[in-house]
């Protein structure tokens, strides 16, 4: 992995069917597309420090999902599907034909989605966290999402605020500031998402791709018991554990998740089962 020159991230808008869908890009055009997929209520922002470390090595590009970030919310309902729809139209206005995808959390959700309904698209998935939910996630979730409606004390600012605390206790202030502001402003969106995510056919999706896959989770990662129920899902899979990260992976352990990704994508064989 190099990182002998600087990568500079630069954000745009694409005009959709939707509406606008934001989004980052670093790295150089000829280079492999990698398509990196955020996690719920988060946005792209969660990107920028993989971003400017992988930016050497592939041509990225990291959209808001629809109703997340500064993405215009979906025109009807949220699902994965209508999502993984609009990201793929993305792709294609942006000339891209072939991709390999990243995806953690929701993104994963949204990764697994679009392998799924455009064959040949996606080559090679890489999913942190995969959403292969217990039964007992499925029904945890909803209060886990739940919107906070403005009060005049400001009492749902302290109550998003300590929802956020809790996924990762200690992780940098600022941090827990940025995904609670971004909790607070996407609204209904954020439970919507979470639904979405439990109405998917996820396991069966996941089954049904004949492409290499790697999967993997911090060892603090909620969804890190379900790891195993996802390698054995995965056609042509590839396992690997994160010590120590939690839900906030991607920013906190950035520079083993880069490296596992250029391990992976960069690889010439296909995942073996570890």
């Amino acid at each position: 992995m190099s990182t002998h020159a600087l990568v500079h991230i630069k954000r745009a808008y694409a005009d959709l069917s939707h509406g606008q869908l934001h989004y980052r890009v670093a790295g150089n055009r000829n280079k492999p597309v990698l398509l990196l997929l955020h996690q719920s209520p988060s946005s792209s922002v969660m990107y920028e420090q993989l971003m400017s470390l992988l930016g050497n090595e592939f041509y990225l590009l990291a959209p808001d999902t629809p109703g997340f970030g500064m993405s215009d919310p979906l025109t009807g309902s949220a699902s994965v599907e209508a999502y993984a729809k609009i990201i793929r139209e993305f792709l294609l206005q942006q000339g891209v034909d072939s991709t390999w995808v990243f995806g953690h959390h929701t993104g994963a959700s949204v990764a697994v989605q679009l392998a799924f309904d455009a064959p040949g698209l996606v080559t090679k998935l890489a999913l942190s966290g995969p959403t292969l939910l217990s039964e007992a996630l499925k029904s945890a979730l909803p209060e886990k999402a739940k919107a906070f409606p403005a009060q005049a004390d400001g009492s749902h600012l302290l109550a998003m605020w300590q929802r956020m605390r809790a996924k990762e206790p200690d992780a940098p202030l600022d941090l827990t500031l940025r995904e609670t502001l971004l909790g607070l402003s996407v609204g209904e969106a954020y439970p919507e998402a979470y639904d979405a995510v439990i109405d998917q056919a996820f396991e069966a999706q996941l089954r049904s791709l004949d492409l290499p896959v790697l999967v993997f989770a911090g060892d603090g990662d909620p969804l890190y018991p379900q790891l195993d129920a996802a390698l054995s899902a995965c056609q042509q899979g590839k396992k690997a554990v994160l010590s120590g990260a939690r839900t906030y992976a991607c920013d906190l352990f950035a520079a083993d998740i880069a490296r596992l990704l250029c391990d992976f994508f960069q690889s010439e064989t296909s995942g073996d089962s570890e």
